[in-house]
């Protein structure tokens, strides 16, 4: 199963959504950690469906309506038995930013240099974001929800740490 379609059943776990709900809540409860485009919510969401794991029903609002998603018993059991596989098997650290910065090597210094102060500034406007939104999330999420935004804030506090020292060293 993707990381896509783990996240969605995810959020799905919590209550039935339509394709814009979904799209708010990573945008407003994940945003340290994962985002999801449209162009990535619905083909996922029509795979779900496909598999018998996410029922969809349309819901009559206003002019157009909405067609809301619903995580099937089957999706649950499918959604638990991926995520504890995934926890137990992930042990070593996949992440494309450090995956680019392997091949870092490969471009012209001062580029390198404007590269990671650009990374720099999106991650200080994170951090920024994210303190900003502590206290909200800290309401409103539940105890593990919390735990993985307190872990992403620790994440991009320690990326920062190493873009200053990489930026103000060997670059």
């Amino acid at each position: 199963m993707s990381l896509a379609k783990l996240a969605v059943l995810g959020v799905l776990m919590e209550k039935p959504m339509h394709g814009y709900e979904l799209k708010q809540y990573f945008e407003t409860r994940m945003p340290v950690f994962w985002m999801i485009n449209y162009g990535s919510i619905y083909p996922v969401l029509k795979k779900l469906k496909e598999e018998g794991s996410v029922a969809a029903k349309r819901e009559v609002s206003g002019p157009k309506g909405k067609i809301v998603y619903e995580i099937t018993e089957e999706g649950r059991r499918e959604f638990q038995k991926i995520l504890k596989e995934r926890i137990k098997r992930e042990v070593y650290i996949r992440d494309e930013f450090t995956l680019h910065l392997f091949f870092l090597d490969y471009l012209d210094r001062e580029e390198v240099k404007d590269l990671l102060l650009q990374k720099k500034q999106g991650n200080e406007k994170l951090l920024a974001h994210l303190i900003e939104k502590e206290d909200t999330m800290r309401k409103i999420l539940q105890r593990y929800r919390f735990s993985a935004v307190e872990r992403g804030i620790m994440h991009v506090k320690t990326e920062l740490e190493w873009l200053n020292k990489t930026i103000g060293g060997a670059v």
